[in-house]
């Protein structure tokens, strides 16, 4: 093997390993939104919600490495529904969510759901960032209705 096809088998090597390396950080490093929806939570010490009645919660945490700016976070309901998004009002300011950052809690009044509950297990929660990418929640697989589906 001669001195010139050494350094060309060298350079194609380094240049896959370069290659596939600069593929693997982009993967990694991308922005990524974990969204939860959880009903029936009750709130303690806030005059801010009234503690008799039982309020959902919507959880954005950005588990990625760039930082992702919420834009809105909104309830999606299923087809055929009066509405099919109704969005949370206090998520019309936006958030800024860097890696690290504790999770933005968004509060949901389940009072206003009782016309929703024939298909309760397809509501789900979604965000929205500034480029327009969206992130939901998984569908509501629990065995237990929330207090605003009848039967509860």
């Amino acid at each position: 093997m001669t001195l010139q096809e050494a350094a060309a088998l060298t350079g194609v090597v380094l240049g896959t390993f370069g290659s596939v390396l600069g593929v693997l950080n982009y993967l990694r490093d991308r922005s990524k939104v974990t969204v939860t929806l959880q009903w029936d939570m009750a709130v303690t010490d806030n005059p801010t919600y009234d503690p008799k009645k039982k309020w959902g919660l919507v959880k954005v945490a950005n588990v990625g490495r760039r930082p992702v700016y919420v834009s809105h976070a909104s309830l999606r309901l299923p087809r055929g529904s009066k509405h099919q998004v109704l969005l949370l009002s206090d998520s019309v300011a936006g958030a800024r969510l860097a890696e690290g950052d504790p999770p933005k809690a968004y509060v949901v009044d389940q009072t206003r759901l009782g016309d929703y509950t024939q298909e309760w297990k397809k509501v789900y929660a979604e965000i929205s960032d500034t480029t327009g990418k969206s992130w939901r929640s998984k569908y509501q697989k629990w065995q237990t209705r929330p207090s605003w589906v009848p039967g509860a």
